[in-house]
């Protein structure tokens, strides 16, 4: 497989107008491009919507039986389509099928030979799909010939955000193993860790599947159908179902770009002053003073090459599943295990005071690079 990063993430929305709203008010992001019927997008309209390196696509359906309006009848807003930078999406495309994926859509040229764009859909669990995108010029048209771009692209890029560092998929008990051996039959990814965590009467298992350049992670979770029902269970309930549990962005200043996304509105989760007293302890010291970290609820850990700072948000949807991630990597390849309890611990709390947070577990257990 030559997939090399994240290329997009789409979301099915019920109102892509509110839910581009939300982004750029919230986050920042720019609307660069737009598709509808009259550009050859039949039955939805589409908003591609841009932040540093990180790039959103928004579609809601304008007809009930599109797929966009099924998919929200059954999972609420959410996830559909993870698209994969590839520098041969006929060949992987091919290579998927091959292996095991189910077609959704053939490869398709978009453009000419000056600005061409080829993709090719698979699918993988539950109404989430995977798009392998081949750019002759990266930073050319979206889908020229389907998306136009907006004049004068909105704003000023705020530059909080560079990257989509992780998703994090949420399974079905039991689903784990399928799953990762799929991602790497299928799309050619390789299994770097695994970690069972228990925390109270609750346990969850986590592997990790990434490509060798570390640009596309993903973290798998399950619960264990023995422990107690949690976090974990809440979002297959509301999701209907298995789905990317959330989105991790890479910044390279997590200081500046909590406190301005907290200004604008996103709920950052709190942790226990507890926590912050035992990281010298634990050995953690990164360059932010203990008291920024703690104002911001900013969790910091390390691995052998070097340190992380993330936090999560409560999420945004009205079913309380799909969630978001700010990440700093400090020469970290990894996760950090040990904030893994803190992460739980603070999400239960927030789910026994009746809030239904959405889960920041599972971003904590680490990849291996």
């Amino acid at each position: 497989m030559t997939a090399h990063s994240i290329d997009h993430v789409e979301f099915f929305v019920g109102d892509v107008n509110q839910a581009a709203h939300y982004y750029r008010g919230t986050y920042g992001f720019r609307v660069v491009a737009e598709a509808g019927p009259r550009t050859g997008l039949a039955g939805a309209r589409s908003l591609v919507l841009a932040h540093g390196g990180v790039r959103v696509v928004l579609t809601s359906a304008l007809h009930a039986d599109h797929a966009a309006a099924r998919f929200v009848r059954k999972h609420g807003d959410g996830v559909r389509d993870v698209a994969l930078r590839t520098t041969d999406a006929a060949g992987d495309f091919e290579r998927a099928v091959a292996a095991g994926a189910d077609v959704v859509a053939e490869p398709t040229t978009f453009g000419d030979d000056g600005g061409r764009v080829i993709r090719a859909t698979v699918a993988a669990t539950n109404d989430l799909v995977h798009t392998f995108v081949q750019r002759d010029d990266p930073s050319g048209d979206f889908l020229p010939g389907r998306y136009n771009p907006t004049s004068g692209a909105d704003t000023t890029d705020p530059g909080l955000l560079r990257s989509i560092d992780h998703l994090a998929l949420c399974l079905r008990p039991g689903s784990l193993e399928s799953m990762v051996d799929f991602y790497q039959r299928a799309l050619g990814l390789r299994h770097t860790y695994d970690e069972y965590i228990v925390v109270g009467g609750q346990a969850m298992a986590s592997k990790v599947v990434q490509d060798e350049t570390r640009g596309v992670t993903f973290t798998m979770v399950e619960p264990d159908p023995i422990s107690d029902r949690g976090q974990l269970n809440d979002f297959l309930d509301g999701f209907d179902g298995p789905g990317v549990q959330h989105v991790a962005y890479g910044t390279d200043d997590i200081v500046r770009a909590a406190r301005e996304l907290r200004s604008t509105g996103v709920e950052l989760l709190s942790t226990p002053a507890g926590y912050y007293a035992a990281l010298a302890e634990r050995g953690i010291e990164v360059d932010i003073d203990t008291t920024v970290l703690q104002e911001l609820g900013l969790l910091a850990d390390r691995d052998e090459w070097g340190q992380l700072v993330q936090v999560f948000t409560r999420s945004p949807y009205a079913r309380r599943t799909v969630f978001f991630e700010l990440i700093q990597r400090l020469e970290a390849r990894t996760f950090g295990s040990g904030n893994i309890k803190a992460l739980y611990e603070a999400v239960e709390r927030e789910r026994s005071d009746g809030a239904q947070a959405a889960v920041p577990v599972g971003a904590a257990a680490g990849a291996e690079g």
